[in-house]
């Protein structure tokens, strides 16, 4: 992960754009939530770890796993893995035969 610091300036609505390359970091998706809280005078921005659902199952669970591909992100429970190889072994034989 990067060190690098990066300015941003606030808009007219208070809002700031997370740098691109933290976002890759992070895994952070178009609907990450992201938990905003104060230090003083710092303002603390963290990953939300708000449970996104497997896409196969639909369950929300710690042990999901969020894979990154391109420019999108694809949640999978460890029941959603296997079901997924699973059709993806069956897809694959019925190509080849």
């Amino acid at each position: 992960m990067h060190k690098k610091k990066y300015i941003r300036s606030l808009d007219e609505l208070g809002r700031f754009v997370v740098p691109k390359q933290i976002r890759k970091d992070l895994l952070l998706g178009e609907r990450q939530m992201l938990e905003v809280h104060c230090d003083g005078e710092k303002i603390i921005v963290e990953k939300y770890d708000n449970l996104e659902p497997c896409f196969i199952t639909g369950e929300s669970t710690k042990a999901n796993h969020t894979f990154a591909f391109g420019h999108g992100n694809l949640t999978l429970s460890p029941e959603g893995i296997e079901s997924l190889l699973g059709q993806l072994e069956k897809f694959k034989k019925s190509q080849t035969d």
